[in-house]
């Protein structure tokens, strides 16, 4: 059973781009599904395809994650305001956010002035 979907889909897309493995299968859930659609479109992932409560995540080669970490943790939880969100790497990382009009960006949650959960960065 996991108590945590998020940080074990994070987990297994870091250890499966560490070891050189081009798929990673994920359990299935809405966060976990909108976490890796911003994924896809940022480009270190190829493709998603779901199998009932299983996901297959086919990860870039070519863009492989350097860093991946959960930053919001469920005996933790961290909330920005838009202001405050921040810009890891001075712009080259990303991180993602959990906002009241869905998953987001930082840069798409700064353009749309909302604030919400910060869920990982990303570089």
């Amino acid at each position: 059973m996991y108590n945590d979907t998020v940080s074990d889909f994070l987990t297994r897309l870091r250890n499966s781009s560490l070891s050189g493995k081009k798929v990673a299968k994920v359990r299935y859930s809405k966060m976990v599904t909108d976490i890796a659609e911003i994924l896809k479109k940022e480009g270190f992932i190829i493709s998603i395809d779901r199998d009932g409560n299983e996901m297959d995540i086919v990860l870039n080669s070519e863009t492989p994650f350097t860093h991946i970490k959960r930053i919001s943790k469920p005996g933790i939880r961290r909330y920005v305001k838009s202001s405050e969100i921040p810009t890891p790497r001075s712009g080259f990382g990303m991180v993602i956010i959990s906002t009241p009009k869905g998953v987001l960006t930082g840069q798409q949650a700064k353009k749309q002035k909302v604030g919400g959960e910060l869920v990982c960065e990303v570089w």
